[in-house]
C-alpha cells in the first residue's frame, strides 16, 4: 500500500490544503473489501486512475460506479467504498470555501448528491486530464499533472474575503468557537455571516462545527484504536459521551461502537486526517 500527502504548489495555497496519493492492490478485485468513509468538513476534487470505485451511500442504501473524476463536498452521509483490485486515487483537498471559489457555485448546490461527476462541473478538460494520469510514470508526474491543472484555473478564482479567514480556525478549534464571535471576526452581521457561511461551506455554521467536532472523533479512533469513547469525547470538546454518541447516529447512521468493529476489520485506511 502506498498513501502520501503533499504539499501544495505554493501559488495553489490560498485553496487547496494538500493532494493526496492512495494506491493498493488486491490479489483480485473480488478480494477488496469495503471501506467506511465518514462525512468530512474537506471538500474534494477525486480522479480514480486505474480500476473504477463503487460508492453506496448508508442513509439510502444506493449504490453506484462513481465516475473517473469526480466532486465531493460537502459531505453529510456515511460512504462505503467498494475499491477495485487496483486501485489507484488522486484527491485534491481543498481549503475550507476554497471549492467555492474554484467552481463559484455555491456549496449548497451540491448537497443533493454525494458525489458530482468532474467532467460536468468542470468540462472535457477532466478526460484529458484523467488519460494524463494513466499515462504517468510516477506518483510525483501525478501530482505535476494536477497541480498544472489547478494553477491554470487559480487566476480565475473568486475574490477572498474575511470570512475566508475564518474557515480555518473552525477547524483548527475543532468546531468549538460561538458564532457570533465567528461573525465579528469576519466582519459580518451574525444573519449576514449565516448567509455567506451557507453559499462558501454548504452547511449552517452550527452543522459544520458539529461536522467538524465528529470528524475529529472518528479519526482520533481510527488513528488511536485502544482509546476509549469516553476520552474521546472530552478530547473533542463534547459535553458527555450520550452527544458524541448521537452525532454518530445523525452523521455516520450507527453508534460508535459498530464503526470501531469497522476499522479494526479495515486492513488499510483511505483517510488518515482531517486536514493536512
Amino acid at each position: 500500500m502506498f498513501q502520501q500527502f503533499y504539499e501544495p504548489h505554493p501559488a495553489l495555497k490560498e485553496f487547496v490544503n494538500n493532494i493526496m496519493i492512495h494506491e493498493v492492490k488486491f490479489e483480485a478485485a473480488k478480494n477488496a473489501p469495503a471501506f467506511s468513509i465518514p462525512p468530512l468538513p474537506e471538500n474534494c476534487l477525486f480522479f480514480y486512475v486505474r480500476d473504477s470505485v463503487e460508492a453506496e451511500c448508508v442513509p439510502t442504501k444506493k449504490r453506484e460506479t462513481l465516475s473517473s473524476s469526480i466532486i465531493t463536498g460537502p459531505q453529510i452521509n456515511r460512504q462505503i467504498i467498494i475499491p477495485g483490485g487496483h486501485h489507484l486515487m488522486v484527491k485534491v483537498g481543498f481549503q475550507p470555501g476554497g471549492l467555492y471559489r474554484f467552481l463559484g457555485i455555491p456549496m449548497n448546490e451540491l448537497l443533493c448528491n454525494d458525489a458530482f461527476d468532474a467532467l460536468d462541473l468542470l468540462g472535457n478538460e477532466m478526460n484529458e486530464i484523467n488519460e494524463r494520469l494513466c499515462e504517468a510514470g510516477s506518483f510525483s508526474e501525478m501530482k505535476m499533472i494536477v497541480e498544472g491543472f489547478l494553477l491554470k484555473r487559480a487566476g480565475k478564482l473568486k475574490q477572498i474575503l474575511p470570512i475566508d479567514r475564518v474557515f480555518p480556525r473552525i477547524i483548527k478549534e475543532r468546531g468549538l468557537l460561538k458564532i457570533d464571535q465567528l461573525a465579528s471576526q469576519a466582519c459580518l452581521s451574525t444573519r449576514q455571516f449565516e448567509r455567506v457561511f451557507q453559499q462558501r461551506i454548504g452547511l449552517s455554521p452550527k452543522h459544520f462545527s458539529r461536522l467538524v467536532r465528529f470528524a475529529q472523533a472518528w479519526i482520533i479512533k481510527e488513528q488511536q484504536p485502544g482509546i476509549s469513547w469516553i476520552n474521546i469525547a472530552n478530547e473533542c470538546g463534547y459535553f458527555d459521551q450520550m452527544h458524541l454518541i448521537r452525532d454518530f447516529h445523525e452523521f455516520a447512521g450507527v453508534n460508535p461502537s459498530s464503526i470501531e468493529a469497522d476499522l479494526l476489520k479495515s486492513p488499510t485506511k483511505f483517510f488518515n486526517r482531517l486536514f493536512c
